[in-house]
């Protein structure tokens, strides 16, 4: 059994003004930095045949990880399969202090 592990993490940012208009080119937005972050470490059982497992011990707003798990999940197995990485014994766990909000 082989088992590969890695682990990365990044901070947060506050999008004060223009947050729905940054996709268009030349226009303006107020955006700060956050000393929170969140982490991610992601384990790979070469031996293992189970499903993507993902862990997400980060703090949140009261029902907003059960709200997006799906949509989350969906976001994952969409960059797994973009770089061609076989989810079979893969375990991401997600952690650290920054909250998960939007809106």
């Amino acid at each position: 059994m082989t088992v590969d592990k890695s682990k990365t993490y990044a901070f947060g940012k506050l999008i004060l003004f223009g947050e729905h208009f940054v996709v268009y080119p030349g226009t303006p937005a107020l955006v700060g930095a956050v000393a929170a972050y969140t982490d991610c470490s992601i384990e790979q059982d070469a031996g293992s045949s189970e499903a993507l497992k993902v862990v997400d011990d980060r703090p949140a707003v009261p029902n907003y990880k059960v709200k997006k798990k799906e949509e989350g999940d969906q976001a994952i197995r969409n960059v797994l399969n973009h770089l061609g990485v076989d989810e079979k014994g893969l375990t991401i766990t997600f952690g650290g202090d920054l909250c998960c909000a939007s809106g």
